[in-house]
């Protein structure tokens, strides 16, 4: 398979394939790294620490810059080899050569603490290089969202903006300058602007408030944000006048005449936990949907996951969706569904089985079996809700009859997923003793309010009514071997190069900008198929019945020249199979803990992720619509 053209460098671990390394706590890195620098003889000041390294409360890895100037591989590798000599330990162990230096690393040069793995970073311009490198410091944004949103400032005015600097798009040729941070601040964003404009993607969009020219300079970031799914930074006041208007003329040129107030990407999404996760992406998506940015994303819902394992819910496939509650002005009780609970135009909120037939008849389609349910539902549902309660819950409605027992499972199929929960376990208990079955996910404090995770709420028993919290995990143990590789994939030369591979203002030059959208749809072909292997190599194949010629001669230019990106869209393969590998070895130990369900969704700090394995439920899928 393809990545197995890709894994290269070692890991850490000993003759059982156990990890040597381990994650480092914040506190303990200065002095890690100050023991490194000693080896080294030389000073390792905190600019050159790299991604999370001293940032995060902890890191899985040290990543430390270093200036090819003063420093080669082959020295770095050399100093650190004597070091391991000198100390009685074995090279082979100690010190890899594989495009990168890895070093294990006593954690504040003391074996009883433990090892963590430090990787060198070998930079030709070191200022630029850090700078580069950086962008996520302080930010609600990755490192690499700030880099493509000054590649779109930099492809406004005919310029080219990398990991080599500041180039010209005409000729090809390093500015003068364009390899200072300062320099390149000013050219981009105009006089009285240094680095510390370029700081992030905050600092630059208040670095443009004023520009006359900010629309034409954020168009292609723009686009990139829409395509990946994120929203601008919310750093300028957007209510004067001359915002105002840029913002209505970018929506009717560019995205049509649409609402100027929606709900954001983030408070969405937490509507979906624990239920039918609309528009949660898989893990291993997130490498085609945010590019090397989305691997790393990736990997911090993982380490949350282990680390706050009750993050993780099941994922039920009810329908239909309910809210129901009690308003907070007066307790009235509410029982509605999703289109009834965001009703524009109309009070949606049936506070009554009549209302919410009415409401039912007023839409298209046959509505009858629909509003008996909610009728049924009303009574059961409104003795459980305590009278003092204010508020709403969402939940998916399971079943309305005890679920058929089947081989000692409760089997039951409320939408497009069967389930089979163990009636030995204790939620077959509870399923067995109960005629209808709702799994609730989350509650809002009013109609138009965020969605709040489900706690501290306790209902009334109702004979009959099961009314499902929220099942969370109590432990995860991800598998660490397949994240270093991850790792080893995406800090090669053909990992860093899908940093650019997937950059919208690169893809727009060629005209092809739904070329990421184009991979997405392509691993999506082969799930059906139920084949991996060879993605690249059958990637033309199938490219070339899906797109005109010209489109796919473009495309084919573009992964030619330059030849990065060919090995960029091959370690994007690569990662994805490796993500789906580690989200289904995390995902086969919460099955274990709750048996018989779909899947879960990963809810973190860092994102929204669902953990289903893909693979074999299209397999079953197309079993059953081709017996």
């Amino acid at each position: 398979m393809i990545r197995k053209l890709l894994e290269g460098g070692n890991v850490f671990k000993d003759s059982d394939g156990n990890p040597l390394t381990q994650r480092i706590n914040q506190a303990d890195v200065p002095a890690t790294i100050d023991f490194v620098g000693q080896i080294l003889g030389m000073e390792i000041p905190p600019h050159r620490w790299l991604g999370s390294t001293g940032r995060k409360p902890t890191s899985g890895d040290l990543d430390i810059a270093v200036d090819t100037a003063e420093y080669t591989k082959n020295e770095i590798a050399a100093s650190l080899n004597a070091w391991v000599q000198r100390n009685g330990g074995d090279p082979r162990d100690f010190v890899v050569i594989k495009g990168e230096v890895h070093f294990k690393t006593p954690i504040k040069g003391d074996p009883r603490n433990g090892f963590v793995q430090t990787d060198f970073m070998f930079l030709p311009n070191i200022d630029w290089g850090t700078f580069y490198y950086g962008g996520s410091e302080g930010s609600a944004y990755k490192g690499v969202n700030r880099n493509v949103l000054m590649s779109s400032i930099a492809k406004s005015q005919g310029l080219k903006v990398g990991l080599n600097g500041m180039f010209s798009r005409t000729t090809n040729q390093l500015l003068d300058g364009g390899l200072d941070p300062d320099h390149v601040a000013e050219v981009l964003l105009g006089p009285g602007h240094d680095r510390n404009s370029l700081k992030n993607v905050e600092t630059i969009y208040r670095a443009l408030a004023k520009d006359p020219n900010r629309d034409t300079k954020l168009a292609d970031f723009r686009e990139y944000l829409q395509r990946e799914g994120l929203q601008e930074p919310d750093v300028v006041k957007e209510n004067n006048d001359v915002n105002f208007l840029a913002r209505l003329r970018d929506r009717i040129v560019n995205q049509g005449y649409t609402p100027l107030i929606e709900t954001s990407v983030t408070e969405a999404a937490p509507a979906g936990v624990g239920g039918r996760a609309k528009g949660i992406e898989h893990l291993e998506d997130l490498v085609f949907r945010f590019g090397l940015a989305g691997v790393d994303q990736a990997l911090d819902i993982i380490d949350h996951v282990a680390e706050n394992p009750s993050s993780t819910t099941v994922k039920w496939d009810g329908k239909p969706a309910l809210v129901f509650g009690r308003k907070p002005t007066n307790g009235e009780f509410v029982l509605t569904d999703v289109s009834g609970f965001e009703a524009r135009g109309y009070d949606g909120l049936a506070t009554s089985p009549a209302m919410m037939a009415q409401i039912q008849q007023q839409r298209s389609g046959e509505r009858s079996e629909l509003i008996d349910v909610y009728r049924r539902l009303w009574p059961l549902l409104e003795a459980a809700v305590p009278v003092n309660f204010r508020g709403y819950v969402k939940g998916d409605l399971l079943y309305t009859a005890t679920p058929q027992l089947i081989a000692g499972n409760y089997v039951f199929q409320p939408n497009t997923v069967e389930y089979r929960i163990p009636a030995k376990s204790s939620l077959g208990q509870r399923i067995g003793a109960s005629d209808v079955g709702i799994a609730m996910h989350t509650m809002y404090a009013d109609q138009g309010d965020p969605s709040q995770p489900l706690r501290g709420v306790s209902f009334q028993s109702v004979p009959g009514l099961l009314l499902m919290e929220p099942l969370t995990a109590k432990t995860v143990e991800p598998d660490r071997e397949l994240i270093k590789r991850i790792k080893t994939i995406a800090r090669s030369a053909d990992g860093r190069a899908i940093a650019t591979l997937f950059n919208p203002a690169e893809l727009r030059n060629q005209q092809i900008t739904d070329f990421a959208k184009l991979c997405v749809d392509y691993i999506n072909y082969r799930i059906g198929t139920g084949s991996y292997d060879n993605l690249l190599q059958d990637f033309g194949t199938w490219l070339q019945s899906k797109v005109s010629p010209r489109k796919f001669a473009n495309i084919g230019e573009y992964l030619r020249s330059p030849a990065s990106n060919t090995g960029a869209l091959a370690a994007a393969f690569s990662l994805f199979l490796l993500l789906h590998e580690l989200k289904t070895n995390v995902q086969t130990q919460l099955d274990k803990q709750v048996p018989g369900n779909e899947g879960w969704v990963m809810a973190t700090p860092f994102g929204y992720a669902k953990a289903v394995n893909r693979f074999d439920f299209t397999a079953r899928n197309r079993m059953r619509n081709n017996p």
